[in-house]
């Protein structure tokens, strides 16, 4: 498989709030975590086994988005040793569930962090049980075959607020969709200000996201790269999963 990443912090913001994390069997010891830059970009090629990618948008502070990352990151290698699609599927919900033990509990004592949350939005390769995508508010995963590309995870939205999203206050949820296991289809992380910002750049969101997943890791960075917002933006991309 080949991935590419990147986020930009807009200059009316004091810190980025977004994070990334990849981290696979290819990898391992040598995680890919990025958080708190103001502008990143990289790209990877030609990477075999299993992987978690994932892409979490702090609202309105890094605490939040920083746990979400380190929590799926600390048992990557739990992931490795599973077979099963409701293993692979287990293995997300605990890690939920931990991340919202995990905030609360370092929360309990700091109005900030317990104000603080996270829209995340995942993607989970088992080189076994096949493909798994997960998330909880309003950053979007999409699917791109070779004519067109679809956002498959629905926004957990009431209105203009995030219904429910990783360690914000209150009726936690998550989706999980798998196992998809079509060799054709690639796979867009974003968050919500990086579709906007996509948006505002091409007659739709999915044209976009599908032009940009039709170009080299590291020319869609470069295309990234030239989109304007005055929001954070990040995104990650998963192009070729079965072809290593």
């Amino acid at each position: 498989m080949d991935i590419f990443s990147f986020t930009n912090k807009s200059n009316n913001n004091k810190t980025n709030t977004d994070t990334i994390l990849f981290n696979s069997e290819a990898i391992l010891g040598r995680p890919l975590i990025i958080n708190e830059q103001n502008n990143y970009s990289h790209f990877i090629n030609s990477i075999e086994g299993t992987c978690i990618s994932l892409v979490a948008d702090g609202l309105g502070d890094t605490f939040a988005s920083k746990l979400a990352a380190d929590v799926y990151n600390e048992n990557f290698l739990d992931l490795v040793e599973l077979v099963g699609e409701q293993e692979a599927i287990n293995w997300i919900m605990h890690n939920f569930i931990k991340l919202e033990v995990n905030a609360a509990r370092e929360s309990a004592d700091d109005v900030q962090k317990s104000m603080a949350g996270a829209s995340i939005a995942g993607v989970l390769y088992h080189k076994f049980a096949g493909v798994f995508v997960f998330h909880a508010g309003d950053a979007k995963v999409f699917c791109i075959d070779k004519n067109k590309a679809t956002q498959i995870t629905r926004d957990h939205i009431n209105g203009y607020a995030l219904e429910n999203c990783a360690c914000a206050g209150g009726g936690h949820y998550i989706t999980i969709e798998g196992s998809r296991r079509n060799k054709t289809h690639n796979y867009f992380i974003a968050t919500n200000s990086m579709c906007e910002a996509i948006a505002s750049n091409y007659s739709s969101l999915e044209e976009g996201v599908y032009n940009i997943m039709n170009l080299t890791t590291e020319e869609a960075i470069n295309k990234l790269k030239t989109i304007n917002s005055n929001e954070n933006i990040t995104a990650l991309g998963l192009k070729n999963l079965y072809t290593i």
